[in-house]
């Protein structure tokens, strides 16, 4: 079980079952000491390309929905957590990485400030991300390094795994954090190759390593079974993880934060 899970899903996400309060309540249950709530990244350009390509999917249509931007301005401005919930609360988004826009990723910069957690991610959706090969997903990663991210989520995924060297030499370089994704690995999303070569490559170029359920529910929150194995298979040096500790994560947290907010106001 993780001590700190930095890769979690509300209902707010439109895909996930329980709210922010019962995954907090869950959390102590399980004995997390400290959870990141990254809800997927407003909807609007996913609403906006089936608005102008409506005709092209009639069903799907009628049942757009995206978390919304106002949701997450009430999070990170007005919320707090229950005093009764001894869990301490990052809170987050993931974003999704582009392959055909101007900016590399959806991430709105206005809220980037105010964040705790920012993982970008490549998602195989046709208004998204429309895959060609690794060199492209090569290319779009690295370039969503420039902006304001903390971890690249899920990289090992078979439908978007990059050329993983250059990605991770690139996270090295940029204080990012490399994922492994406990859902990814338990639903089979991703193979053991790959992410075997993402943490062999990590302690090559001293990456960091985040560890992230990817919970949509609360019994997959914290878990950590596949990435375990993993981990102690590789016999990986736990200095490089970035979540190991709560304090580690505190750590990691403020470092990346004021990183964020220095870039965003120069």
């Amino acid at each position: 079980m993780l001590v700190v899970d930095f890769h979690t899903h509300s209902i707010q996400s439109m895909h996930a079952i329980n709210t922010l309060e019962e995954l907090l309540n869950c959390a102590w249950k399980k004995n997390i000491q400290a959870m990141a709530i990254t809800d997927h990244s407003p909807g609007i350009d996913n609403t906006l390309h089936y608005l102008q390509n409506a005709d092209k999917f009639p069903q799907d249509f009628r049942r757009i929905k995206g978390p919304d931007y106002h949701y997450f301005h009430v999070l990170l401005t007005r919320y707090q957590s229950p005093l009764e919930i001894p869990v301490q609360l990052f809170k987050g988004i993931e974003c999704s990485i582009l392959s055909h826009s101007e900016r590399s990723t959806d991430l709105p910069l206005k809220l980037a400030p105010l964040l705790d957690i920012v993982i970008g991610s490549v998602h195989t959706l046709p208004h998204l991300f429309q895959f060609q090969n690794r060199e492209q997903v090569t290319e779009k990663m690295i370039a969503a390094m420039v902006e304001p991210i903390d971890i690249i989520g899920h990289p090992c995924q078979e439908k978007s795994c990059p050329n993983l060297e250059p990605v991770v030499k690139k996270a090295a370089e940029s204080g990012i954090a490399m994922e492994l994704n406990y859902c990814s690995l338990h639903l089979k999303k991703a193979n053991i190759k790959d992410t075997t070569e993402m943490l062999k490559l990590a302690v090559k170029y001293d990456c960091s390593i985040s560890l992230g359920s990817d919970a949509h529910m609360s019994n997959e929150l914290g878990r950590d079974d596949e990435s375990k194995v993993l981990l102690n298979e590789l016999n990986f040096p736990p200095e490089l993880i970035v979540n190991v500790s709560l304090e580690s994560a505190r750590t990691f947290v403020a470092s990346r934060k004021k990183i964020r907010q220095d870039n965003l106001t120069n």
